[in-house]
Parts: C-alpha cells; structure tokens; sequence
C-alpha cells in the first residue's frame, strides 16, 4: 500500500512538472564596481574581472568573466554548484591589475597576497584600482601653446635607466604614457630635440635638466607640464 502512494505521488509530481529531487541552486551573483583611485574617482569601463577558485597555492581556475559596464559595475555568477570562497582578479589593462582586497576604501591589490576571499554572494560595493597610465598636456613655459612632437617616457626610481612605457605629444601637447605598474615612483622625461629642453617634470609642473632635481609624477592624469623653449 505504501509503495502504491508512493508511486501514485511521484507520477502526480512528474505530472505537474515537479520533483522529489533537491534541485540546486545559484548563490550568486557577486558584484562589485570598479573606480578609478586618483581624482574624483569616475568609474572604471571596460575592465575584465574574473571570479576564480581558491586553492592550497593561490588563485585557481576561473569561474566566470564580466566586463565592467560604464557605472563600472559587474556581475560574476558562480554557478548552480557555487564554493566557499573566491577570489575576484581585474586584468591589467588602462588600469593596474591584481585581486580585490579588503579594507575601507577597498583597492586592487596587486597580488592575492595582500587580497581577500570572497562568498558567491558577495556584494563588494566599491573597489579602487590604480591607472596605469599618466596623461597630460605639455606646453610652452613662456606661451602656453601646445608642444607637439615630444617623446616621453615613463621611469621608475628604482631603475632611472628603464623606460617602463613612452609617448609622442600630439598636435594638442597631449601625451598618454601606458602600460605602467608603478605607483608612487613613476618620474617623466621630456626628449624637448632642438627646438625645447630635455629633462624631467617637476614638483611644480616645470621641466627641470637633471633627475635629481625631479619629483615622481602622480598616476592618472595629471594636467598642464610646462617646458622652456631653447
């Protein structure tokens, strides 16, 4: 007799559609939204953000990928089956790479060493990356007018000789140097040619002949750099 209701439920169940069996589900999504740590702090677009496993030696394989959309935001879904803990990776790019940390305000950290695990549901709220660009203007010291033309470098004080990424100046004396990992020694070089002086970017937004006599340039964009025709 039990074994007759028993089959009598399951094909009433199958009927409607429905099951005895546990069916799992997703736990997630994780979000997040990425800005950028200088200025204002506008949102970080286009960036790649990975969800990944946590293993005995670090970051595993990846779970899932999101794009951040123009606020900034993602999304990353863990799946039906979600784990424990997960780290959340940016790809390098127009920003500085790494894993997301902990902390108030949260920062990109550029290794999971100094990150944290997240839960499939997490809501990170806002996470600060670093640009690893510096843009700017350069014009003349004396007329203000645009200096096209000049190359500049990007080097770290660690090794003045490295060139860690360059640029020409544009029509506008606009330069953006790219691909840069450093964070509070980057320092400028200005190649002026024949017509302005080479040296290295101020303090105070000037051109100055020797690196000793430099300071290291903010990342992000940081405005008018003035040079002196020769």
């Amino acid at each position: 007799m039990r074994r007759l209701l028993a089959l009598l439920i399951c094909v009433g169940l199958a009927l409607f559609g429905l099951s005895l069996v546990p069916t799992a589900h997703a736990a997630g999504p994780l979000t997040g939204k990425l800005v950028d740590a200088t200025g204002t702090h506008p949102p970080v677009a286009g960036a790649t953000v990975r969800l990944r496993l946590v293993t005995g030696s670090g970051p595993g394989a990846i779970v899932d990928t999101d794009t951040t959309s123009s606020a900034g935001s993602f999304a990353l879904d863990a799946g039906p089956s979600p784990e424990d803990e997960y780290y959340v990776q940016v790809v390098p790019g127009e920003y500085q790479g790494g894993y997301v940390g902990g902390g108030t305000p949260r920062f990109v950290q550029p290794t999971a060493g100094g990150a944290l695990t997240w839960s499939a549901d997490a809501h990170i709220g806002t996470i600060r990356a670093n640009p690893a660009f510096i843009r700017g203007v350069l014009i003349d010291s004396v007329t203000h007018d645009p200096v096209p033309g000049v190359k500049v470098t990007s080097r770290s004080s660690t090794d003045i000789s490295a060139i860690e990424g360059s640029d020409v100046t544009n029509r506008r004396g606009v330069f953006k140097v790219t691909g840069l990992t450093c964070e509070d020694d980057c320092y400028l070089k200005f190649n002026g040619g024949s017509a302005y002086e080479t040296g290295f970017r101020a303090c105070n937004g000037g051109v100055v002949p020797t690196w000793g006599a430099a300071c290291a340039s903010p990342i992000g964009r940081i405005g008018k750099v003035r040079i002196d025709a020769k």
